[in-house]
């Protein structure tokens, strides 16, 4: 019975970490285990809703992006966690934009520049591609690219 609890206590302490640590997402990086954890627990729709607003994008591109409906995104309630698979997501999104906000050093430029094609993936549209791994992968080269000075 003291085990359940004390399960049940840490499972609070670690969605409460999760909802802080997305809530500036920004301004932290997470080790692995910090997302494996993320992602175990499944990230609320409270911190969808703040990096939805921060990357100032809809939730049409939003869904697409994370390979679900946007219906699946409204009908959450705003404690509601999300399904590893979305979570996952959300939390290697979250890291491209981290690192491109970190390169760009500004996120109004980064958040442009991730929704305006791009020569260096055949003239796609970077937020498009990052609908799945390798995608995310190609962008976070051309991020790598731009922070090192190569042209991209």
């Amino acid at each position: 019975m003291a085990r359940a609890a004390t399960a049940k206590h840490n499972g609070a302490a670690v969605k409460e970490k999760t909802s802080a640590k997305t809530a500036d997402w920004i301004a932290q990086s997470w080790t692995n285990f910090d997302k494996i954890a993320s992602v175990k627990n499944g990230i609320s729709k409270d911190s969808l809703v703040s990096f939805k607003q921060a990357i100032n994008v809809d939730y049409d591109h939003l869904s697409f992006v994370l390979g679900t409906t946007k219906t699946t995104l409204h009908k959450k309630q705003r404690n509601e966690t999300f399904s590893p698979s979305i979570s996952e997501k959300v939390i290697a999104l979250m890291d491209i934009y981290r690192f491109g906000y970190q390169v760009f050093g500004n996120h109004d430029k980064f958040n442009k520049w991730v929704q305006v094609s791009n020569r260096a993936l055949g003239n796609r549209i970077p937020l498009e591609v990052m609908d799945t791994i390798f995608g995310i992968d190609e962008v976070k080269n051309i991020i790598g690219r731009i922070q090192h000075g190569v042209y991209s």
